[in-house]
This record gives C-alpha cells, structure tokens and sequence, in this order.
C-alpha cells in the first residue's frame, strides 16, 4: 500500500470517528434538554397545583361567608377551610341544569345558593384539569357532600404529571326548607360550632377529607 493511501486511510478513519463522537454529543444533548423539559413540566404541575390547593379553602369565590346573625345578605367576612354542600334543590333557581348554575353563580346574580367551585377560581390555565372527591361532610356518615364544579368526572388516566394532595376542611350543608342555601354562616352558628363542634343543635358544619388532583392536559 503507498504511503498516500494510508494517509487517506487514517484520515477516513479519524473522519468517521468524529462523526460518532458528535453524534454521540449530539445524542446526550438530547437527553438532556429532554430530562430538564420533563423537570420543568413536573415543577410547574406542582407549583400551579399547590396555588389551586390553596385557593380550594381560601378564595372568596369558593368558601363559605360569614354574615350576620340578623341580616344574612350582609356579608361580614369569609370563612378558611369551609366550603359549601350543593344541595340538588338548588339547581331550581337557575334553570335545573348543572351547566346554568354554574353561569348563574359566576357571574354573581343576586340570592345566591351555592358556589361552584371552577377552574378559573381556582387559578388553573386552561389547558390544565382537575379532580375533587369529597368523603365526609354531611350528617349522615353514609354520605358525602358535593361540590358543583367544572373539574373531571373521574381521576386521570393518562397523565404523566399530576399533583395529588388530601385536604380537611368543614363542609356547611343547612338547608332551610327548599331555599338550599349553604354558602351563609352566620355569627351564632360559628360559634355554637366552635365550642359545640358539629354535635351543637346550630352547628351545620362537618369535618370532610377532600382529594384533590391537577394535572397539565397534554
């Protein structure tokens, strides 16, 4: 073999070589960006889900009013880890679908029942879902409270990302006659709770354990 050929030989060679090496670089490279993608989703899933947790027991928009014990159109302040049963009597003042009372609280139409608890009160952009499941919260122990609320039906299936968190919270269910009209509190009824706790003869509170999950649709 003359020496020309295996200059070319070698330089074939080494050619080929780093060809690998970048590919290989190249590869890794992708891994990489890959890993910090998937990070990045799972940090957002869980900082987007740990504000919607929050706001579940704490937004105005969502938890029970504390009104006055003579007036109670008159709100006095909001109530943390309250929230307000849907009694199904209820759907009567907007039209008897679930679709319509959702709209008629919303947009805060007088003599107000209940609260819906939706995506956007909860702070959730709109390509994210959300599950609520309540297990406690009425007087019948057999029975859970309801919430009216634009999340899923049933948990994700397929989501790769979710944050999942087990919350207490009171949940207020008094309903007098047909009014069904949970979301009030008033100031003697907090405090027969308070002392008294959900056994008192006014205390229309009861402890409940709410599962709650986010996840990014993808």
């Amino acid at each position: 073999m003359k020496k020309g050929q295996i200059i070319s030989l070698d330089f074939i060679m080494s050619l080929v070589l780093v060809i690998l090496a970048i590919g290989l670089v190249m590869q890794l490279s992708e891994i990489e960006n890959y890993n910090f993608k998937d990070k990045e989703l799972k940090d957002d899933v869980q900082i987007i889900g740990k504000t919607a947790a929050t706001n579940l027991v704490n937004s105005s928009k969502i938890v029970c009013e504390l009104v006055d014990s003579r007036d109670e159109n008159k709100v006095l302040s909001y109530i943390s880890n309250c929230l307000p049963d849907f009694n199904l009597s209820g759907y009567g003042i907007c039209g008897w679908t679930e679709a319509a009372c959702k709209t008629f609280d919303k947009y805060g139409k007088n003599n107000r029942k209940f609260k819906p608890v939706l995506k956007e009160f909860l702070g959730l952009p709109e390509d994210y879902s959300c599950f609520i499941k309540i297990t406690g919260g009425r007087v019948n122990p057999d029975q859970n409270a309801v919430l009216l609320s634009d999340c899923e039906i049933s948990p994700p299936a397929l989501a790769k990302n979710v944050y999942a968190i087990e919350l207490n919270a009171m949940i207020h269910n008094r309903v007098e006659g047909t009014t069904a009209k949970t979301i009030a509190v008033n100031k003697n009824e907090l405090e027969q709770c308070m002392i008294y706790g959900p056994d008192a003869v006014y205390c229309h509170m009861y402890p409940a354990t709410i599962k709650f999950m986010v996840w990014k649709n993808e």
